[in-house]
């Protein structure tokens, strides 16, 4: 048999599994149809429910194809397959192509109505009042620290979180494909991308003037054609807004990631790996955070971050941010949020949710 034989007969045997695959998915779509109708509450988003799905399919991946693949592939099926249930409106920093329309798509899929927002605030605001059904705002970065933005609304708003995804953040220098002038040109990015980027910039790019926008891809749109504005921005806003990619990944550390949350007004399901999330809030007092951080270690619970912000209610005094890991519906969990009640600690619960996959 020759080699366009084999070929022939190869590309059949994938037309027949294509078709396989095509029948198995209008299946699935009509199941989660028939799933959707018998649900008992009007929510039609359980992260629990798909957190718990991709989990189970990428430990039973034996290859060729990686977990991250395998995760992706099923979060646009989940994805589509969901939007025959219900469409869900989602709101996040715009404008189109930012890391966070990323971890939105990471999250959600596709298969969504998405909806831009100038301020991490406002997202807050359009989940609050009704006008978006869930938001992704970014909390932390694995180099810059917490968003403190983030970290205010969650005190100010009584919104829940109920889900986080990790984005790996690789940052490109973009531009059009000319010479860069010589001189008096401009680079334009977030702050907390200049951050960091701020080794890179110093050893290739010496006293250029760089200018802090709101967000990564406004500064892709602010390119100019002549290059006297050029921008720091992922992969996704230079294909937005037709820009190539001068200099590729110039963050300073290649282990870049931030850390976004979803935020919503329901409780996520439990899973067998959660986190959760609290606002604890001091007195000012000698021993206060020992006394916090006491029953942790006294219940082997295991602390994944912790921050503190001013509480803006009494000088001095401060609300600790902490996940740790476990579902607030965990008998081990439920005994220490007891023992902090019990010493006078004001607690807020932000939510108990699936870890990341990532």
């Amino acid at each position: 048999m020759s080699k366009k034989d084999d070929l022939t007969k190869i590309r059949d045997s994938i037309d027949s599994i294509d078709n396989q695959i095509l029948s198995l998915v209008s299946e699935r779509a009509k199941l989660a149809i028939q799933a959707g109708q018998a649900k008992q509450d009007s929510n039609k988003y359980k992260p629990a429910r798909e957190s718990s799905i991709l989990n189970r399919l990428t430990e039973m991946n034996e290859g060729p194809l990686e977990q991250a693949q395998i995760r992706n592939i099923f979060n646009e099926i989940i994805s589509s397959c969901r939007s025959t249930e219900s469409t869900f409106t989602l709101s996040y920093l715009g404008p189109e192509g930012t890391f966070s329309e990323s971890a939105l798509e990471g999250q959600f899929g596709k298969s969504v109505d998405k909806l831009p927002q100038d301020t991490i605030k406002s997202i807050f605001e359009s989940v609050e009042n009704e006008s978006s059904d869930y938001g992704i705002v970014p909390i932390e970065n694995s180099t810059e620290g917490s968003v403190n933005t983030t970290l205010d609304c969650l005190s100010e708003f009584n919104l829940k979180i109920c889900g986080e995804i990790e984005l790996e953040i690789h940052h490109n220098l973009l531009g059009y494909n000319k010479p860069l002038p010589k001189d008096g040109f401009e680079i334009h990015a977030h702050e907390q991308t200049l951050g960091q980027c701020k080794e890179w910039l110093e050893s290739y790019c010496p006293g250029v003037k760089l200018v802090s926008v709101s967000s990564n891809a406004k500064a892709a749109s602010n390119v100019t054609e002549d290059n006297s504005v050029i921008a720091i921005a992922g992969e996704l806003a230079a294909t937005k807004y037709g820009l190539e990619i001068l200099n590729k990944n110039i963050e300073d550390y290649s282990s870049n990631t931030t850390r976004f949350i979803t935020i919503g007004k329901i409780d996520a399901g439990q899973t067998n790996s959660d986190k959760t999330s609290i606002m604890a809030t001091t007195k000012n007092e000698e021993g206060a955070l020992y006394n916090l951080l006491e029953p942790f270690n006294e219940l082997d619970i295991n602390l994944s971050h912790l921050t503190y912000r001013p509480s803006k209610t009494n000088k001095w005094q401060y609300s600790f941010f902490i996940d740790f890991e476990g579902h607030i519906e965990d008998d081990k969990i439920k005994s220490l949020l007891s023992t902090l009640i019990s010493k006078d600690i004001e607690l807020k619960i932000l939510g108990s949710y699936p870890k990341s996959l990532g």
